[in-house]
């Protein structure tokens, strides 16, 4: 899709935030900040770093008190689609024919996999107690108890590389993201929980009176004198969010999920549905997926596929760098990403899936700045394709997840909202704007998504920092593919966990190379994916265990446990001390944050938890104590794993909890899971 909202330590190790002396802005969210300049605690935030900094634009809005305030001001998404009343998924549905017609195309997409999946042999259900697949309930569209919140306003002036090579070139764009959620009481209970649904409404910039983009660095300044939420978001409304003009609405929706009990190799599965509109009237039309091949239509098509060959060589230049737009006649509406492993699912990789480097040889790799391979040709486009984007370097097949509104059962809650992408990013879209408010010319160049983090402040192309422990890299087979690739960390070797010998460029994951460099939740199993006749067919095939030299757990060494238990990849895992269990000493931060914490894993209580539709009830009794990675402000969890924040009703942990979360299987979180909530239409009994 064209967007990558869909984060690693702070830039150039400063952090240049300053939150306003508000009361509210001493909340722990504000430390997830690192150099990102966003608003992301309770109050405003700005950069600082001496005057100049003082000018830096804002970049993301993530601050719920200040999101909350713009739904007020006109930009709720009922407001977007013009029924400012509806207050929830109901009334929109009544009021807004232009929601009707979205509902109704997200419908007509899960219904048609659903079909083809039981053809397969895989029904589907929206309520089981057993190991089969389970299906998005589509009464969530038209839920009494749900709306879409917006969770994140994005800064997206760099985009303006990509719509100057279409019939609509713009000023940049300014992206909204919503997600759906639903809150209600029942007696003295609140159900609260978002799920994973996106949807991210797309604006154009307003040109000046002379058709001139404006000063776009300078719009995105806040003045010094704010002090607060409520000033931010009264300053957003009047300034950057004003007459903007609406280009698309894309959808990133979970619509499958096949449980680990069902998927015990993998460790489960999900399926993601993406989808761009534009509006028509009182209807949506679906466009094109950006850079995104129809591989089914493709696969049947010789001459149109031999036309996106020579499409392809002859803009190499612009591919290398990562800014191009391939024509419409080649791309697909629709789109379907598929995890768990989906950085190495073939599905997901559609030049992959339809060409191999020989379609590609003889080409000037020596003129290419990145590229330098036919291998690493087809793992630029793939990058660029929307399932490149969905799983590359994303949590839970998103970029932007954003902070859990108040009343969120302490057990559901995201420690950092953004993916490891969007993170790393962020530095590259910094330099963009800084370039653009001291008059140069920015530096268009994109790297991998998976790419770690890089200092962007310097002329010429970064080149990028080590990858930490679990964190992807290129198996030394594919780090000639690129000219700028990186290794890992020191005491770390990039190993695969999930190899696909059908891509050209292979990825793995930072592990340690001594064992004591295990950390509970490194992957213990090393396997290859088998292909299926469906994406949802394929297979993991184990063939070596890593990581967990003990037979049985123990406080002592690490044993394995395995991925039917709901752990892609299977888990290191020891069990907690004493100490640990009372978090003692475990109260920092950044580099000296402990690599591994005394948190919680799942068990059969907690299988039992799901099956009840009710976790908000049982889940405090439904989890044990176990140890699982640190994470938090520059340090991220591994792929299939997310950061979740330590409950604030767990004792001795309101030190350590305002710094560290801990890395669980992402759907251990259940609002990273389409099933398993209350009934869409009647809440809980």
């Amino acid at each position: 899709m064209a967007s990558r909202e869909l984060g690693e330590a702070s830039i150039g190790g400063r952090n240049i935030l300053r939150a306003f002396t508000s009361r509210a802005c001493r909340a722990p969210r504000a430390a997830i900040a690192g150099g990102l300049a966003v608003l992301m605690c309770a109050a405003a935030v700005i950069p600082l770093k001496g005057a100049e900094a003082a000018q830096d634009p804002v970049r993301m809005v993530l601050d719920r008190p200040t999101l909350t305030t713009l739904e007020s001001r006109g930009f709720a998404f009922a407001a977007l689609l013009g029924a400012p009343r509806a207050a929830t998924l109901a009334e929109l549905r009544s009021a807004s024919p232009i929601y009707a017609d979205l509902a109704r195309w997200i419908a007509d997409d899960v219904k048609a996999l659903r079909a083809e999946m039981a053809a397969n042999r895989r029904p589907l259900h929206e309520v089981t107690d057993d190991n089969v697949g389970r299906i998005m309930d589509l009464r969530w569209l038209a839920s009494p108890l749900a709306s879409f919140r917006l969770i994140g306003v994005v800064n997206r002036t760099d985009r303006r590389d990509f719509t100057a090579l279409t019939d609509q070139p713009s000023c940049g764009e300014v992206r909204l993201i919503y997600r759906l959620a639903y809150h209600f009481q029942r007696g003295a209970t609140t159900y609260a929980s978002r799920l994973p649904v996106n949807i991210n409404a797309v604006f154009d910039g307003p040109r000046g009176p002379d058709g001139a983009c404006p000063d776009l660095a300078r719009i995105w300044t806040p003045p010094p004198a704010l002090s607060g939420s409520a000033e931010m978001a009264e300053w957003l409304a009047a300034g950057p969010l004003r007459g903007l003009s609406l280009r698309q609405i894309e959808v990133n929706a979970q619509v499958v999920r096949l449980p680990s009990g069902m998927e015990t190799e993998l460790g489960g599965q999900a399926i993601y549905l993406m989808r761009v509109f534009r509006i028509e009237g009182d209807h949506l039309l679906p466009k094109p997926l950006e850079n995104t091949p129809d591989v089914a239509r493709l696969s049947k098509d010789a001459a149109l596929k031999a036309r996106l060959v020579d499409y392809v060589r002859s803009h190499l230049p612009e591919i290398d760098r990562g800014v191009y737009q391939l024509p419409d006649a080649f791309l697909a509406e629709k789109a379907l990403s598929f995890s768990t492993f989906g950085s190495a699912r073939t599905a997901n990789h559609p030049f992959a899936s339809l060409f191999t480097p020989s379609d590609f040889a003889g080409l000037a790799y020596e003129q290419l700045s990145y590229v330098a391979s036919p291998a690493g040709l087809i793992a630029r486009l793939d990058d660029n394709t929307c399932t490149g984007c969905h799983q590359g370097a994303a949590t839970a097949g998103f970029h932007l997840i954003g902070f859990d509104e108040p009343g969120t059962s302490p057990f559901n809650v995201v420690k950092v909202p953004v993916s490891p992408h969007l993170h790393a990013d962020d530095a590259r879209r910094r330099a963009y704007l800084s370039a653009l408010a001291e008059g140069r010319t920015p530096e268009t160049f994109r790297p991998l998504s998976m790419t770690p983090p890089a200092d962007w402040s310097r002329p010429g192309l970064p080149a990028p920092r080590a990858a930490a422990a679990t964190m992807a890299c290129l198996l030394p087979q594919g780090e000639t593919a690129l000219r700028m690739s990186w290794r890992c960390g020191e005491g770390f070797a990039c190993e695969a966990i999930a190899h696909n010998p059908r891509l050209p460029v292979g990825t793995g994951q930072c592990m340690p190379k001594r064992a004591t460099g295990i950390v509970s939740g490194m992957a213990c199993l090393s396997g290859e994916l088998v292909p299926g006749a469906a994406p949802y067919l394929d297979r993991f095939r184990i063939v070596r265990q890593i990581n967990s030299p003990a037979p049985s757990a123990s406080p002592s060494s690490y044993t394995c446990r395995p991925a039917k238990l709901g752990v892609p990849g299977g888990s290191a895992y020891r069990q907690c001390t004493e100490a640990e269990r009372a978090l003692a000493g475990k109260g920092a931060s950044g580099d000296q944050r402990p690599p591994e914490i005394c948190a919680f894993v799942g068990g059969k209580a907690f299988d039992l938890c799901v099956a009840t539709d009710n976790f908000a009830k049982c889940m405090s009794a439904s989890v044990a104590r176990g140890n699982r990675p640190a994470c938090g402000e520059g340090r991220f969890c591994r792929e299939d794993f997310m950061c979740q924040a330590l409950p604030s009703n767990l004792a001795g942990a309101a030190a350590v909890a305002k710094d560290t979360g801990y890395c669980s299987p992402t759907y251990f979180v259940f609002q990273m899971r389409i099933d398993g909530h209350p009934d869409p239409e009647r809440g809980v009994p």
